[in-house]
């Protein structure tokens, strides 16, 4: 029985990651005169940008004083991203996942100053009933440490609870919490591949709550819907 839907928080619910591509990608070509792909910026997205870094420094000896980064790209995030409307389809689908008693938790590699802004701003903070960031444990995603903390606030066990991810860091981080996983892509991660999924989507407007709660309990098998 689905008791639980835990959602991650940078684009799925706010579409950030299309905003920090775009930074990053100028902040290669100003510094390094290196045009940053989006499937390079892949491997940092749900997780830490030391990922990327230390890729960078490997292939292209591309040496990041990540001190200047912080500096000289966080303030541009919080300009650009202060006013960022919902995804299409997320206040509905918070409203039917609440209509059917079913917690709904975030489970974020952000910390929590982010997410709490934007979920006071956008006023759905009270949908949630935990909030989980990475103040809260050792490991970001990929690692299942987000995913293993939601559950035991929840108080649920792992197969009453289903994620909503858009990356691929999410979805490993899921896979290894053994909770299963629907894609939620957006504008950056349907570039990537993805494997071993519960459900792939490309917005929340295609997500049926009572076809997902149909197919959750019929399933017994952890990757039958592919």
């Amino acid at each position: 029985m689905l008791k639980a839907v835990i959602m991650d928080f940078d684009g799925v619910i706010v579409d950030t990651e299309v905003i920090w591509f775009n930074i990053f990608n100028k902040w290669f070509k100003k510094n390094w005169n290196y045009d940053l792909t989006i499937e390079e910026f892949l491997v940092c997205v749900g997780s830490h940008p030391k990922e990327l870094f230390d890729k960078l420094e490997k292939d292209y000896n591309i040496i990041i004083d990540k001190k200047q980064f912080v500096e000289e790209t966080n303030q541009t995030f919080l300009d650009e991203s202060k006013d960022l409307p919902l995804k299409e389809g997320v206040l509905e689908f918070l409203q039917s996942i609440k209509n059917e008693n079913i917690s709904l938790a975030i489970a974020t590699s952000a910390s929590r100053k982010k997410p709490m802004y934007h979920l006071t701003r956008l006023e759905i903070l009270d949908y949630f009933d935990e909030i989980v960031t990475s103040e809260d444990v050792e490991k970001i995603k990929p690692n299942p440490d987000l995913f293993n903390k939601a559950i035991e606030k929840l108080g649920i066990a792992k197969e009453e609870a289903v994620i909503i991810e858009d990356s691929v860091n999410g979805l490993i981080a899921g896979n290894r919490a053994d909770i299963q996983t629907i894609v939620c892509t957006n504008d950056v991660t349907k570039h990537s591949t993805f494997e071993k999924y519960f459900m792939k989507v490309d917005s929340l407007t295609d997500i049926d709550v009572e076809n997902i709660i149909k197919k959750f309990d019929e399933s017994s098998d952890r990757y039958a819907i592919r």
